[in-house]
């Protein structure tokens, strides 16, 4: 559900909120200044050395850095974001959201990502060109912790290969999410690091508490006249862009709790590979896999009007999403707490636009397959503002709904689950046909994007 342009956006996004936590680095908002403050850019390599004596990381080569305009900034991420992300994928993940009910029909996705940009846009460190780029709007005292969570970029990718993880294999954004938490978790506490040693006292994450809930009480009092883009965003998207450094960098503090910085290193080695072991880090820690579920093929079951559009992973934290987009967020986060896997499919009839969407998920345990169950049932009679079937004993359980046939089926620890579909003929191949789905366990191998510099 958390497509490659959503991380793309994050790498910059959330850094306003969370600089704005140390004291430090107003990104929006401040008087540009009558031209680029050249010292900004002779600051980057004292900068670099102290971000590679906290990390404990030794500098393999010098970082080229330069200065762009807000314009500059923003054409260059846009270019990278569309490089990434084709308008069909675009289009097609638009088309998912908006039948999950997440955004308002005909939300134009990529025109908010860019005002999303302009609303958050400063400097960045591009793995490609292995440059870092600084605002050239902004006076140097505002920039140096943006400055430090950048450049322990650039020693991420001088160790550990960043430019790894931007090809990443389709159809599974809940893993590439995790990855990205891992990288920003992890430049996010040497950001905190560097701007507390500024203001002379040391920043020991090993004897905090949880600093992923110390940065979700903080977000629920962002600034909307400062960030009023960001802070109407849909929740898919504010949420979304905001996970890999809120929960990413409670994800590293685990990791140093129990394995210093050693650990970090090995876990480039050995990624996380869902949002489920980034929210539980015991469970990255004991590697806890996820399921991957192949969903059995539902082209014969449609027809040849209908072609599949999209594919993905929701994973926990885009059912934490969905469900708590419409019922209590409390009770939406213990019920995906049981995540074991999932994987989605979107078919489109491109005569009439009709859209079916079908789910296969499995979960932990029964009873987690079971409140998910009720909880979903739940979802789908506010979401399609539906009437309770006259038979709950059911199987599968079927809400008529004015974008089609919604049905929900449990099967001991996996539900299936489809919505927007036309006859229940149609939904009964369908459902014979989901049920074919095949899972297996992730191995050893864990994401498959692997590889050092």
């Amino acid at each position: 559900m958390q497509k490659r342009f959503t991380a793309l956006v994050a790498l910059i996004l959330a850094l306003a909120l969370l600089a704005g936590a140390t004291g430090s680095a107003a990104l929006q908002g401040t008087p540009s200044i009558a031209r680029p403050e050249t010292a900004s850019l002779d600051a980057t390599d004292d900068i670099l050395r102290n971000v590679s004596r906290l990390r404990g990381l030794e500098i393999k080569r010098p970082v080229k850095s330069g200065l762009k305009t807000k314009d500059e900034i923003e054409q260059a991420i846009i270019r990278d974001m569309d490089e990434e992300t084709s308008p069909e994928e675009f289009a097609a993940t638009t088309k998912t959201l908006t039948k999950l009910g997440l955004l308002p029909k005909d939300f134009r996705l990529r025109d908010y990502i860019v005002q999303l940009l302009r609303e958050q846009v400063a400097g960045f460190y591009e793995p490609k060109s292995q440059e870092f780029f600084l605002a050239a709007w902004l006076p140097l005292s505002e920039q140096k912790t943006v400055m430090a969570h950048e450049l322990m970029h650039a020693l991420q990718d001088q160790h550990f290969n960043l430019r790894r993880f931007e090809h990443w294999p389709k159809g599974d954004s809940d893993a590439e999410m995790a990855a990205h938490a891992l990288v920003e978790g992890e430049a996010t506490i040497v950001m905190y690091q560097y701007a507390a040693e500024k203001d002379h006292f040391i920043f020991d994450v090993t004897r905090m508490e949880s600093l992923t809930q110390r940065m979700l009480d903080q977000s629920g009092e962002m600034d909307r006249a400062m960030y009023p883009v960001l802070s109407s965003a849909p929740t898919v998207l504010r949420e979304g862009l905001q996970f890999p450094y809120i929960y990413g960098i409670g994800f590293v503090q685990e990791i140093l709790k129990h394995r210093s910085w050693k650990g970090v290193n090995q876990s480039y080695d050995r990624l996380p590979t869902s949002t489920e072991q980034i929210i539980h880090p015991e469970r990255f820690l004991f590697r806890d896999e996820p399921v991957k579920i192949k969903i059995a093929d539902l082209q014969t079951a449609l027809g040849p009007k209908f072609r599949k559009i999209d594919t993905d992973v929701n994973g926990e934290f885009g059912y934490q999403i969905l469900l708590g987009e419409f019922i209590d967020k409390r009770e939406a986060r213990l019920a995906a707490d049981g995540w074991g896997g999932d994987c989605y499919e979107l078919y489109e009839d491109a005569s009439t636009g009709a859209l079916i969407l079908a789910q296969y998920t499995t979960w932990d345990r029964a009873s987690d397959a079971k409140e998910f169950f009720d909880l979903y049932s739940k979802r789908i009679m506010k979401r399609y503002n539906a009437q309770a079937p006259g038979d709950l004993h059911a199987r599968p359980r079927i809400y008529e709904t004015g974008e089609g046939l919604v049905s929900i089926e449990l099967r001991d620890k996996d539900v299936v689950i489809i919505e927007g579909a036309r006859t229940r003929d149609e939904l009964t191949r369908l459902s014979t046909r989901l049920w074919e789905s095949k899972k297996t366990v992730v191995g050893d191998q864990g994401s498959g994007v692997r590889g050092k510099n």
